[in-house]
């Protein structure tokens, strides 16, 4: 394994796509919304919590960037109640603490480190295959127990190289990365252990307004096993262009050249499509907001590096979703995930594949008979500021079309304050052809600055 480079959250509900994903702090110079005290702050001003001094105040030297930056906490306590077809039932009672820090920028240049802990009072209660922890015969859920290091990376970020106004924003190593809707690359941040990068990362705007640019070279992942389980080596690039033409399009073509070397051969691909996003109305007054946007994405993928199966597959994905501020929302959607005459399905290795297909996470790596979700969902705003949604899948195989079973799922979700949040999730899943029958409830609590 080689070595990373240590230099120097809550539910968003809505498609399926978007109901859990995390946020990368904020860098050290982002005004904090509640600060209103003038720059010369009387002793008495207590910063925003986790910071050591005034965010919106500039470093005096190196040192005062480093001492009197911010820390960053994450708990997550989560209860999950598991149960599949032929296994046992799973009580999974886990909690996940983030504790970090990060360094003022100091013209530009500043540094985070997080480390990232997992803990049980029982891994008897369920099973985790990637690693070996729990009973076997348990149904999986795939939280083991650990410690390790989550991000520990140098940046070097600012807003003008000069005078050309060109954006500039490098890190190098372990970070998250997060790109488009997760679909290709992300952080898997519904599990308790999130997905990291041992990378170097670019990202511009090449002074033109409305365009970034995102290119990543990849040398390790580190997945959501914890310390123990498999994180590859790689030699791969992600590759990530996008322009707003108007407000009714954002085109993003992208390259995702994946080589996990002779740690994960089936899972080395290249992947190169285009994704389009948009409103295609929105109509706004005093009295309402109603709006519609869609999504488009086609990809086609090939084997590369050391995987030995030869193939070929496509990708594609639609989805109409309508929204009414503070009411809800109605969404449509359809993903094909090709297969090559049945021999090998279009996969997502490095994919937040929880969510999409389904939260019972049935199909996070693709049949090789490829695979068709069809979906609709509802979402509703209810009094108290509970969020709600829910999403009903059906599944047919790409080859032959046989129907695999179908799928409902449901998530509520509360901000008790700006830190503090909770969250109650549940998916069924019946399953046809051969699958399991599988039902998963969660029950979590999140408090976080």
């Amino acid at each position: 394994m080689k070595p990373f480079a240590p230099a120097l959250i809550i539910l968003a509900v809505g498609a399926p796509a978007a109901l859990a994903q995390e946020s990368q702090p904020e860098p050290p110079a982002a005004a904090d919304a509640q600060l209103s005290e003038p720059a010369d702050l009387s002793l008495s001003y207590r910063p925003p919590l986790g910071w050591l001094s005034n965010p919106n105040e500039p470093p005096k030297d190196i040192f005062d960037a480093i001492v009197s930056g911010k820390i960053h906490f994450d708990n997550r306590f989560r209860v999950e109640l598991a149960d599949s077809t032929g296994r046992n039932s799973s009580t999974a009672i886990t909690n996940r603490l983030r504790l970090g820090y990060e360094t003022k920028a100091f013209h530009g240049f500043s540094g985070f480190v997080e480390m990232e802990n997992v803990a049980t009072p029982d891994r008897g209660n369920y099973f985790v295959p990637a690693t070996g922890d729990g009973t076997s015969d348990r149904t999986v859920v795939a939280d083991p127990p650990g410690t390790e290091v989550n991000q520990a990376f140098g940046r070097f970020n600012i807003d003008s190289l000069g005078e050309t106004r060109i954006s500039f924003d490098l890190k190098a190593g372990r970070q998250r990365i997060k790109l488009d809707d997760d679909r290709f690359v992300g952080n898997v941040g519904w599990r308790q252990f999130e997905q990291t990068y041992d990378s170097v990362s670019v990202k511009t705007d090449f002074g033109v307004e409305d365009l970034s640019f995102f290119y990543a070279y990849v040398w390790s992942v580190q997945r959501i096993f914890g310390p123990d389980g498999p994180n590859p080596d790689s030699d791969s690039h992600f590759i990530n262009l996008s322009y707003r033409v108007m407000p009714e399009l954002k085109v993003t073509p992208f390259a995702y050249l994946l080589d996990f070397e002779d740690d994960d051969p089936l899972n080395s691909s290249n992947s190169f499509g285009v994704r389009m996003t948009g409103d295609l109305w929105r109509d706004t007054d005093d009295s309402e907001d109603v709006y519609a946007d869609y999504e488009l994405t086609y990809a086609r993928q090939v084997d590369a590096g050391s995987n030995p199966v030869d193939y070929e597959a496509d990708f594609f994905a639609a989805q109409i979703r309508v929204t009414k501020e503070s009411v809800g929302h109605l969404l449509a959607g359809y993903q094909l995930l090709g297969s090559d005459n049945g021999n090998f399905g279009f996969r997502f290795p490095l994919g937040t594949n929880h969510k999409f297909q389904g939260f019972d996470d049935l199909f996070l790596v693709t049949p090789n008979e490829g695979l068709q979700d069809l979906y609709f969902g509802v979402g509703a705003d209810l009094p108290h500021g509970i969020k709600t949604a829910f999403v009903f899948h059906q599944f047919w195989s790409d080859e032959g079309g046989t129907d695999l079973g179908s799928e409902y799922d449901m998530v509520a979700s509360k901000a008790i304050n700006a830190n503090w949040s909770v969250l109650v999730k549940a998916a069924f899943f019946d399953g046809h052809d051969g699958q399991p029958d599988v039902s998963r409830i969660w029950m979590q609590t999140t408090f976080k600055f």
